[in-house]
Parts: structure tokens; C-alpha cells; sequence
């Protein structure tokens, strides 16, 4: 997805917004309410994540514009 035009950040600025929030909150990027596990029959993978969502990836893409823009700062004040 490109996140650089403006079609697309506009379509899914609530998810972006929502994911740049949740990283300067302290969230995780585990954190994404958008990930979908699944449980699974292998013993040795009991659950696998679904892939994610055109959601789930502007939610990531928030959280590491935020990430990004914290280490251009020098980390949290």
C-alpha cells in the first residue's frame, strides 16, 4: 500500500492517527488491534496470525511514522 499518496492516507487516517497515538502512548507494535490470530492444529503452533488488514497496515504505518519521528528527536523527553 502506498501511504505516500494521498488517496490512500486519507482513506485510512483514522487507523494512522490511531497508530502514531498508540506509539507515543507506549504501546506496542504487538499492539495493533488489528492483528487476527487463529488457532491452529500443529502442537508446535497453537495460534498463527491471519495477515493483516488494509487497516492493520496503516495502524503500523502510524506507529512507525511515530517511531520514526522519536528517534529524529532523540527519544521521549
Amino acid at each position: 500500500m502506498d501511504f505516500n499518496a494521498y488517496s490512500t492516507r486519507s482513506r485510512f487516517s483514522a487507523e494512522i492517527n490511531a497508530g502514531y497515538s498508540a506509539r507515543l502512548s507506549g504501546q506496542r507494535l504487538s499492539d495493533n488491534p488489528h492483528l487476527v490470530w487463529t488457532d491452529s492444529e500443529d502442537e508446535l503452533e497453537p495460534r498463527k496470525l491471519s495477515p493483516l488488514s488494509e487497516k492493520g497496515h496503516a495502524w503500523q504505518h502510524g506507529w512507525r511514522l511515530a517511531d520514526r519521528d522519536e528517534k529524529g528527536r532523540g527519544g521521549t523527553r
